[in-house]
C-alpha cells in the first residue's frame, strides 16, 4: 500500500522531529523527563500552525538568498555546526560528507523550502492516488486528504533537514542554536553522511510496488541515525540541556489526525533505534560494523527490522512471493488497477490498532507475505483484494479473528475469508454485489 508508506518517505525525506528523539532518548535511558503537551504522548509530531502555513499562490513570499559574508552571528552558528558534524564523523565512523557548510536560513523561508520540497517529492496525481487507494483500505474518509494531512504534521516546529537532492544541509536559525536544534543537527548530518558512504538512492526507498521493503529500509536509515544522534547526545549535551529538550520539548495537538498516520511516521525511528541499537552495542559507543554490512545488503521486509533479538534479520527469511489473478480483465471494462504492492508486517498491526483491534501486534505477527490491489471502477466503484500468507495455521487464524474488527467498522461492503490452512482473503468493494464479483474472481 504505497500510501501509507510514502507517509513515512516524505517525512523521512524531510524532517528529523524534536518529539521522537525525547521518545527515543528516554527508551535510551537518558536522563530526559517528557512534561504534559495538548496531545496524546504517542504522537510525534508537530501541529501545523496557521501564520506559518507556506502559501503556495501567486505572489508567495520567495526565500530571501544567504549567498555573502556571513554576519558574525552566522559565522558563530556555522562554527558550532561545524564542530558538531566533527563529533558525529568521529562517532559514526564515516568519511565526511564534503558537502559544505549548511544554509542557514529563516522559519518563513523554510516554510516556502518545505512547500517546495513536498510539492517535488508528491506530485498532484501521486495524491489523488494514494487518496483512493487509502479511502479504499478505510484508513482516510471522504472529506480527508492524506497531503493535507501530511502538510500539518510538517508544521512550524522543524528546524533543519538534509537536502539528499542538491546534498546540503539546512537550519532554521531564528532561536538560535539551542539544544534541540543541535540535536536535530547531529541527526540529519548522519544521513549527509549515510548518503556520501553508500548513496541512499541506491536503496530505492521510493521503488514502486516494492513498499513493505521501503520502509524496512527506511527503518534502516533512520535507526542508524537515531542511534549516532542518541551517542552524540549522551557525550556532548550536558544534563540541563539534555533536560532542555525534555521539558521544553511540547507535544503537539494532533486533532485529526489519524492515529495509523502518527505510527506510520514514529516507526522508522523508534523500532530502527532499537534495531540498530542491537546491533551496533553499547549505546554511549556504538560499533557500526553491522550496520555498513546492511547497506550493502539492506533489509526486504520489515520483519526482518522488528525483532530486537535480530533473529529475524540474521536468518533473512524472504517473503511469500504472493500473487493474483488479472483482476482487471475478470472485471471488465471501464476498471484500472491503482496500486498493487504488498502491505507488510509493520503496516498490518498499524492498521489493525487504528481499527481497534485488542491483539494487533500479535496478530501481525507470524507473516509470511501478501499482496494488496486497489483497483478503480466506472461510476465510482472500488475494491481492493489482498491475499496474505501466513507461517502456520495458528497465524492465519489470529489475523482474520483480529481483522474482523476491522470489517465491523467499515463503512462499505467488506469480507475476511480463509483461502486454505495459511492463507486469508481480504476484499473490500463499493457495494455488496461488486464484493461477491470480486470474491468469484479471485477464487
Amino acid at each position: 500500500m504505497s500510501a501509507l508508506q510514502r507517509v513515512a518517505a516524505i517525512a523521512v525525506a524531510l524532517i528529523v522531529v524534536v518529539g521522537i528523539t525525547v521518545l527515543a532518548l528516554g527508551a535510551a535511558g537518558g536522563p530526559i523527563a517528557i512534561g504534559p503537551g495538548p496531545g496524546p504522548s504517542a504522537s510525534a509530531e508537530p501541529s501545523a500552525s496557521p501564520s506559518t502555513e507556506p502559501s503556495t499562490g501567486e505572489g508567495s513570499p520567495e526565500p530571501t538568498s544567504s549567498a555573502g559574508p556571513p554576519s558574525p552571528d552566522d559565522e558563530e552558528v556555522l562554527a558550532m555546526l561545524s564542530e558538531i558534524e566533527e563529533q558525529v564523523i568521529a562517532i559514526r565512523g564515516l568519511p565526511s560528507a564534503g558537502i559544505g557548510p549548511a544554509d542557514l536560513i529563516t522559519r518563513a523561508e523554510l516554510g516556502v523550502e518545505l512547500q517546495a520540497l513536498f510539492d517535488d517529492e508528491y506530485s498532484p496525481d501521486e495524491r489523488e492516488r494514494d487518496n483512493f487507494v487509502l479511502r479504499a483500505f478505510g484508513l482516510l474518509g471522504p472529506d480527508e486528504d492524506v497531503a493535507e494531512l501530511q502538510l500539518q504534521l510538517l508544521g512550524d516546529q522543524v528546524l533543519g533537514f538534509y537536502d539528499e537532492t542538491d546534498q546540503r544541509m539546512v537550519v532554521v536559525t531564528d532561536a538560535g542554536l539551542d539544544a534541540a536544534a543541535k540535536l536535530t543537527y547531529a541527526h540529519e548530518y548522519t544521513h549527509a553522511l549515510q548518503d556520501a558512504a553508500f548513496g541512499l538512492d541506491t536503496l530505492e526507498t521510493d521503488a514502486v510496488g516494492e513498499d513493505d521493503r521501503s520502509l524496512a529500509r527506511i527503518t534502516l536509515i533512520e535507526g542508524d541515525a537515531t542511534v549516532t544522534m542518541l551517542a552524540w547526545a549522551l557525550k556532548h549535551l550536558g544534563p540541563e540541556e539534555l533536560l532542555q529538550i525534555g521539558t521544553d520539548t511540547i507535544l503537539p495537538d494532533t486533532t485529526g489526525i489519524p492515529s495509523w498516520m502518527l505510527n506510520q511516521l514514529q516507526f522508522p525511528y523508534t523500532t530502527g533505534q532499537v534495531w540498530v541499537g542491537a546491533m551496533s552495542g553499547d549505546p554511549l559507543a556504538p560499533d557500526f560494523t553491522e550496520v555498513d554490512a546492511a547497506y550493502a545488503d539492506p533489509p526486504d521486509s520489515t520483519e526482518q527490522v522488528m525483532d530486537p533479538t535480530l533473529q529475524s534479520w540474521n536468518q533473512r527469511e524472504q517473503p511469500v512471493d504472493v500473487q493474483l489473478p488479472n483482476l482487471v480483465a475478470e472485471l471488465g471494462d471501464g476498471w484500472e488497477e491503482i496500486d498493487s504492492s504488498p502491505v507488510g508486517q509493520a503496516s498490518i498491526g498499524i492498521m489493525l490498532d487504528h481499527f481497534g483491534a485488542e491483539t494487533a501486534s500479535a496478530a501481525a505477527d507470524g507473516w509470511g507475505g501478501d499482496r494488496a490491489i486497489t483497483l478503480s471502477g466506472p461510476d465510482e466503484q472500488f475494491a481492493m483484494v489482498w491475499r496474505l500468507a501466513w507461517e502456520t495455521p495458528e497465524d492465519a487464524t489470529e489475523f482474520a479473528d483480529a481483522y474482523e474488527t476491522v470489517v465491523d467498522a467499515l463503512p462499505f461492503p467488506a469480507e475476511v475469508v480463509a483461502i486454505n490452512e495459511t492463507e486469508v482473503l481480504v476484499v473490500h468493494a463499493s457495494t455488496d454485489d461488486l464484493l461477491a464479483e470480486v470474491q468469484s474472481a479471485v477464487n
